[in-house]
């Protein structure tokens, strides 16, 4: 049976309509089973907050993402860029929503084993895994099923630095992704874009993380020195992990998050940075963490939210034909 996401019609061809439909990625093909899964790139979610510590709500990301992405109806399609004049997607290319990753409240053991195993499965069968969050702990164990690479680069986007150690003996909090990956012997170099704000982490975190070699990116730097600042400073590698954290956003375009901070960077400057990565190196997966549909207005943190995920999905894809893969 072919996959596929598409209502009942008499016509010739669906009319395509956004509100018409199971709201999946794209409105892209459903396959709940990934030992059945084909597909060059693979969105599944991680509904888990339980380690928010401000704003709840961010279980309801990978809903509200799926509904917001259905604004660019069909766009794994293929879609053309009127800015870059390019266009993205379709043609071979395979889109597979695989729905969401099973979590059971207060058992975060339980529920990052199942995601770890999910992104292992994904990898297995040789797709690009995009996971919609869930608060930023979620990106330690996706990030322990990366072991199948070696010297993964990670550009993390975001207002806060998530170095901590341990805090109050929790040491898979939201705070400490970026901490954990450190320790994974998998994992390369980090660069930290858009940190600002109190609450970011202590001095001492930061000290660490420069000690560990992360190149740290304020958001002031971006504005100040540009775009073409901080694509001078993505470090050479072959592999690249994109973890983004919608607060690194201005809360003016994305404030349904839990620790919304001023000052953050504009979608413009981030989609910028995204597409120079995939210029420079494999894209090898991507999470969008932190969007709390509750705290959303007009579905606006949603639509930045899936908007860079499609971006990040054209970019790479785009990057791939070009290099003849």
């Amino acid at each position: 049976m072919k996959m596929e996401n598409k209502p009942f019609t008499i016509e010739q061809s669906p009319m395509c309509n956004p509100f018409v439909g199971i709201p999946t990625f794209l409105m892209a093909p459903l396959c709940f089973d990934l030992d059945k899964l084909e597909a060059d790139i693979a969105v599944i979610g991680m509904p888990y907050d339980m380690g928010t510590s401000v704003n709840t709500g961010a279980r309801f990301g990978p809903r509200g993402v799926r509904e917001a992405s259905t604004y660019n109806c069909y766009a794994h399609e293929g879609w053309y860029d009127p800015i870059r004049q390019e266009t993205y997607l379709g043609g071979d290319w395979r889109i597979v929503d695989c729905g969401d990753i099973d979590v059971l409240h207060t058992e975060q053991r339980r529920s990052f084993e199942n995601c770890e195993a999910a992104i292992r499965e994904i990898l297995a069968k040789g797709a690009i895994p995009f996971t919609i969050g869930g608060d930023h702990a979620i990106t330690t164990p996706i990030l322990r099923a990366f072991d199948c690479y070696e010297d993964l680069c990670i550009i993390h986007f975001d207002a806060h630095l998530d170095f901590t150690k341990d805090p109050h003996g929790i040491p898979e909090g939201p705070g400490s992704p970026m901490r954990r990956a450190s320790e994974m012997a998998h994992v390369g170099k980090i660069l930290q874009i858009g940190m600002r704000g109190i609450g970011s982490s202590q001095k001492s975190d930061f000290e660490d993380a420069r000690a560990y070699g992360n190149t740290i990116i304020t958001s002031r730097e971006v504005r100040q020195k540009g775009v073409d600042y901080v694509i001078s400073q993505i470090p050479e590698a072959k592999y690249y992990y994109i973890t983004f954290d919608i607060d690194g956003l201005d809360p003016s375009i994305a404030i349904g998050t839990g620790s919304p901070v001023p000052f953050g960077l504009l979608y413009e400057e981030a989609s910028a940075i995204i597409e120079a990565v995939a210029e420079r190196g494999d894209i090898v997966g991507m999470d969008m963490v932190e969007i709390s549909p509750p705290c959303d207005v007009q579905n606006m943190t949603s639509m930045y939210g899936a908007q860079l995920m499609l971006d990040a999905m054209s970019f790479l894809t785009k990057a791939k034909e070009k290099r003849g893969k």
